[in-house]
Formats: structure tokens, C-alpha cells, sequence
């Protein structure tokens, strides 16, 4: 098993310049300080696979700082690789939280644009057809599709009536291959097709 030394802050920033201690000096600043970094990536929203990655990229833009001289040493080294890695962490928060949201206004678009088609087709002069519709879809799709378009339930409550599907996100791609399956049908049928591209205009 391999010893790693000790360093001071002084000495840790010297062994960092020099390729020959290079390695040993980030074996040493992996055992002092991995913990401290883990734990704050872990407490505030992510994983240890986050912090990993967190840490990694700390040590890199750490080493290129030294290579640049721009640490002048007025924190601590233990202070400075705090602040890197809560710096990188809040930055890479703060874009899964715009990926995030983008996800849900596209979903929410999404839906938007199938609710107004179906609901435009489902007039008493179409009705049977798109029951007759419903059926060729297979008991899951019919099933989900009444208890959104007919029930008029929201996804969290369809959840609880169809175990198969382990949440929300599940189940709006399974309503989303269902979707594509109904259009499938409907551009078989030319009066419905018609209509289909109507409800799309209105959905819009």
C-alpha cells in the first residue's frame, strides 16, 4: 500500500508545479479533503456520483490555477477547493434547472396540442368512430386514454388506477406512443383524417 505524505498548504502548491509529485499530491488532496466535498455537493440536491464528478473537475481547475499562479494563497487550500466545488455545483444546479424546466413547458405544450385534437374530435357526430377507434388501440391505450380524454383526470390520479406504469413521466410516454397510434389510425379513415387536421389547427 502506498503512503501518502503529508503537505502544508505551501508545500501541497509546490508538489502541484512539479510532474514528479504530482500524483502523490493528488492522492493527498483526495484523502484530506474528498469528505469535506462530498458532503457539501450531497447536501445541497446531489448524489455521490455528482460529488465524484464534482470533486474531479475541483482538483483539474484547481491544478490549472496553480499552473497560472493565480492562487496567492490568502485561503486556505481547504477554503479555496470549498469554493471551487461550490461554485461548479451551483453552476451546473442552475442548468438542470433551466433543462428541467424547458422539459416541462415542451411536455406541457405537448399535451396541450393532443388534449385540444382529441376533445376537438370527440363530437357527437365522431364519437362512435373514435370509440370504434379506442378499441383497435389494445386494452392499455384505450384505458388510458379514456381516463384522460373522457374522465378527465389528471396524470397523478391515473397513476394510482394503472400500476403498471411507475409515474407521471411513464405514463405520459405511454399516453404519447398511444397518441401516435390513434393519429396512425385516424390517417386511415379520410373524414376523420380531415378532422384531425382541424383539431390540430384549433389545438394550436
Amino acid at each position: 500500500m502506498q503512503v501518502v505524505r503529508d503537505y502544508t498548504d505551501q508545500d501541497l502548491v509546490a508538489a502541484l508545479k512539479d510532474e514528479r509529485k504530482t500524483d502523490d499530491a493528488i492522492r493527498f488532496i483526495y484523502r484530506q479533503y474528498y469528505g469535506l466535498l462530498e458532503n457539501y455537493v450531497i447536501n445541497n440536491s446531489g448524489s455521490a456520483d455528482d460529488a465524484a464528478d464534482m470533486i474531479q473537475e475541483t482538483i483539474l481547475a484547481f491544478i490549472e490555477i496553480i499552473h497560472k499562479d493565480a492562487y496567492r494563497g490568502e485561503a486556505s487550500v481547504k477554503s479555496f477547493l470549498y469554493t471551487i466545488t461550490r461554485n461548479l455545483w451551483l453552476s451546473e444546479l442552475r442548468k438542470r434547472s433551466s433543462a428541467d424546466t424547458r422539459n416541462k413547458n415542451f411536455e406541457t405544450a405537448k399535451d396541450q396540442v393532443e388534449d385540444g385534437m382529441v376533445q376537438h374530435l370527440i363530437t357527437r357526430e365522431y364519437y362512435q368512430q373514435i370509440q370504434d377507434l379506442f378499441e383497435k388501440l389494445g386494452d392499455k391505450c384505450k384505458q388510458l386514454l379514456m381516463l384522460v380524454y373522457y374522465e378527465d383526470l389528471p396524470m397523478k390520479d391515473i397513476v394510482a388506477q394503472m400500476p403498471d406504469y411507475q409515474n407521471e413521466q411513464v405514463l405520459r410516454n405511454k399516453k404519447y406512443k398511444c397518441m401516435k397510434q390513434l393519429e396512425q389510425l385516424i390517417n386511415e379513415n379520410k373524414d376523420l383524417k380531415t378532422q384531425f387536421k382541424n383539431a390540430l389547427k384549433n389545438a394550436r
